[in-house]
């Protein structure tokens, strides 16, 4: 199973004032195109901590490492220049990504959002790269995002507003990832265990867990009462090859999680 990491740049991811959800998206895609994510961090808007970062995600050696953040044309948007000193590379001026974002400023000027472009230096920032790296498309906003590979990984750096990371991660990344790495299905159910206090199901799940070492089982927790009124959720999900072997992994650990639960005198519903 190819195995992915995540990096979510950006003071205002850590001070509260943005909620992430490009790490909870890049997840749930990922897993359901049958990697294994293994990493998902965040880290300010400091050369020395993305780098920092970069490396520790990096010495793990993933197959993919999305990042998240910093690719605008102000001041604080250091994620380029701070990977390009990770890698030891220069940085240099893109020809293919200069050519991106002239040719949005251009699309805004024509239909009239702006009047006049940018700023050269922002446009210029902007199509800024890490030496070997290649632009990709944006076709929400104006920075495009970039790829670059190095020591075995894919290293794929979006941008930090959700609509634009996830127009470019499924225009340019997903047909990629597919290509790379042989896609697998991911396949997601639950049942509900009325009980009162979660620990009465613990015993009867790890004898289940272990019996089923290729799904994933796990109770979700509540606070009292709702376990006994509503029921205690639990998930089993899998992996396989298709869709259908991967069903067939998970309904046979519910079924079996059913039946041992139910000898122990618990009730429980799908």
């Amino acid at each position: 199973m190819p195995q992915a990491s995540l990096l979510a740049i950006g003071n205002e991811l850590l001070n509260g004032a943005i909620r992430d959800a490009n790490l909870f998206t890049l997840s749930q895609r990922l897993t359901q195109m049958g990697f294994s994510v293994e990493y998902a961090l965040m880290t300010r808007d400091l050369p020395e901590k993305i780098g920092l970062a970069l490396r520790f995600l990096l010495d793990h050696k993933p197959d993919v490492l999305l990042c998240s953040g910093g690719l605008g044309p102000t001041e604080d948007d250091l994620t380029l220049a701070a990977l390009a000193q990770a890698l030891h590379l220069p940085l240099v001026v893109s020809e293919a990504a200069a050519a991106l974002v002239e040719a949005h400023y251009s699309r805004l000027l024509a239909q009239h959002y702006l009047a006049h472009p940018g700023p050269e230096f922002a446009r210029r920032k902007m199509s800024t790269l890490p030496e070997g790296a290649i632009p990709l498309p944006n076709p929400v906003g104006t920075a495009p995002g970039v790829k670059l590979c190095y020591a075995g990984t894919h290293i794929y750096v979006l941008p930090g507003v959700p609509a634009e990371l996830q127009a470019i991660f499924e225009a340019s990344i997903v047909p990629e990832l597919l290509t790379l790495f042989p896609p697998a299905a991911w396949v997601e159910r639950a049942l509900l265990v009325h009980c009162n206090d979660e620990a009465e199901a613990a015993v009867p799940l790890r004898e289940v867990a272990h019996r089923h070492p290729g799904v994933y089982l796990k109770s979700l927790a509540k606070p009292f009462p709702s376990a006994g009124v509503e029921g205690l959720r639990v998930i089993a999900a899998a992996q396989a090859p298709t869709t259908a072997e991967a069903e067939a992994a998970v309904t046979t650990a519910l079924t079996d999680l059913q039946h041992t639960l139910e000898a122990t005198g618990l009730r429980v519903t799908w």
